[in-house]
């Protein structure tokens, strides 16, 4: 019975090293705190009703598994104090955080893309919505009102966007006003790209750029 006490009382505490070895190891994994911070990224967009981005889950999945095929058990417990406020398994936080919220964000983006996609096709579509992102951009029509209503930019054969003074070059004029650039796309009747041109103002464009 002795023999037996001092082998559980030996086990506890191998245990117990275990544990906080593989808490001070992750600690110190740059692949874990790249993992915990995704999840707290996206766990700070759920709480505070902010956005989330398709890409934002798959950069969430992709760390996890370089985090496994480290060497790092699935079952292994997240170390208290994470910033992600976590307590749990390393496998629990990616199925919360990873994966459950994606599908409520795909549906919201679903909803959200549909009348692009029912009135939209070709470059429209693609210059519309960001594959990447599922952002939804808007465009000005000629006269220089921007909107992001399907139905106007559909029935539309010429977009506008001020694209900002050239990044790579000087932002300001010689007269001293901010140098901006406005692009124009010419589209046919399948809404296929013609092609583009661009001119540049100093200032606020004038409304004959959007001609």
């Amino acid at each position: 019975m002795r023999h037996f006490s001092v082998c559980f009382a030996v086990a506890l505490l191998f245990l117990a090293f275990a544990s906080a070895t593989s808490a001070q190891s992750l600690e110190d994994n740059q692949l874990y705190h790249n993992f915990i911070s995704n999840v707290r990224s996206i766990q700070q967009s759920v709480e505070g009703g902010d956005r989330l981005f398709p890409m934002e889950f798959v950069y969430c999945r992709q760390s996890y598994e370089k985090l496994i095929a480290s060497g790092v058990s699935p079952s292994t417990r997240v170390p208290n104090g994470n910033s992600a406020n976590f307590t749990g398994t390393l496998e629990e936080a990616k199925e919360k955080w990873c994966v459950a919220p994606e599908k409520k964000t795909n549906d919201d983006l679903a909803a959200k893309h549909a009348p692009y996609k029912a009135h939209l096709r070709a470059d429209k579509l693609r210059l519309v919505i960001s594959e990447q992102y599922g952002t939804v951009y808007s465009y000005a029509l000629a006269g220089g009102k921007y909107t992001d209503d399907a139905q106007a930019l559909a029935a539309a054969r010429v977009w506008f966007l001020d694209v900002g003074p050239p990044s790579n070059e000087a932002q300001y004029c010689v007269g001293g006003g901010k140098r901006s650039s406005v692009r124009r796309y010419t589209f046919d009747a399948n809404h296929k790209l013609l092609g583009t041109t661009e001119k540049q103002y100093c200032g606020s464009p004038p409304a004959s750029a959007y001609r």
